[in-house]
């Protein structure tokens, strides 16, 4: 099973009104590894959602991959040309955070201007190792695992 952080600059919750599904547009190479079931841990800064402080980073969710397609283009903000597939989340299997996480002090470099975005430092999707994968469940604490244990991953 695979785990890949990315970087949502924009970061919006389907729930607030936007009707956009869960879904992630990309030419990374790790892409092309992810298969259904694997999850996508999503970062945004606190300047994105209203939290300080505005630079950090924040786990605001985990999605579980539904399906991994060509990206069909349909979407202009997205074009194929440069976003080649599309990650679709499942909505059933999928978390979002009651409260972001603060992760800042996981993904900035120990030497990293503590004053830059942290979207300065997550340009690139990444694949999470066994060591980072489980400092993200431990900071995401007990809301990540009783959604997990419970199947409310609402």
């Amino acid at each position: 099973m695979a785990d890949v952080l990315i970087y949502s600059k924009d970061f919006v919750r389907p729930a607030d009104g936007m009707g956009k599904p869960r879904c992630w547009h990309s030419s990374a190479p790790v892409f092309g590894d992810v298969r259904v079931g694997d999850r996508v841990w999503v970062i945004t800064s606190g300047k994105s959602i209203g939290h300080k402080p505005d630079h950090a980073g924040f786990l605001v969710a985990v999605w579980q991959v539904q399906a991994v397609v060509n990206n069909p283009g349909d979407d202009p903000a997205y074009p194929t040309r440069k976003f080649h597939r599309r990650v679709i989340a499942s909505d059933v299997d999928s978390i979002e955070f009651t409260e972001p996480v603060c992760v800042d002090d996981l993904i900035r470099p120990r030497d990293g201007d503590q004053r830059v975005s942290i979207g300065r430092f997550l340009r690139m999707p990444r694949r999470l190792d066994d060591e980072m994968l489980r400092q993200f469940r431990a900071a995401a604490g007990p809301e990540l695992a009783l959604k997990w244990l419970t199947g409310s991953k609402t």
